[in-house]
């Protein structure tokens, strides 16, 4: 892909979004993280936060940065199906396709991919509610 600098382009062109980072862009293995420390090096991949990947997916935390000022290829859903989808499951009747911003009336909540009219989950295990 390049450099961090040129995928956080494409996301921004990708989103509709104004989105600057405070801090610094790192491209490790594919994926966008933001470190704001001062002065590391960042040898390990693990440090700073993963916003992104490169095929412009969102993590949670990347579609918040982007979400204030994103126009295009974004989604507002309602806090029922928000709360499904915190939950595990695919939402039904959301034409569009491709990767997406979620948010609900109130804020930016996530990153979402539509495909054949279904908003997929995407939420990795560990971020989904268990009731």
């Amino acid at each position: 892909m390049g450099e961090p600098e040129e995928l956080l382009r494409k996301l921004n062109d990708r989103y509709g979004s104004s989105y600057q980072p405070e801090g610094r862009l790192l491209l490790r293995k594919e994926k966008l993280f933001l470190y704001t420390g001062e002065g590391t090096r960042l040898p390990y991949d693990w440090l700073g936060l993963h916003i992104a990947n490169i095929d412009l997916s969102l993590t949670i935390e990347g579609a918040q940065l982007l979400g204030p000022t994103a126009a295009k290829n974004t989604i507002t859903i309602t806090k029922q199906q928000a709360d499904r989808y915190y939950r595990g499951q695919d939402i039904p009747g959301i034409q569009g396709e491709g990767h997406v911003i979620l948010k609900t009336p109130e804020r930016t909540i996530g990153a979402g991919r539509l495909q054949n009219g279904t908003l997929k989950n995407t939420l990795p295990e560990s971020r989904k509610t268990k009731l």
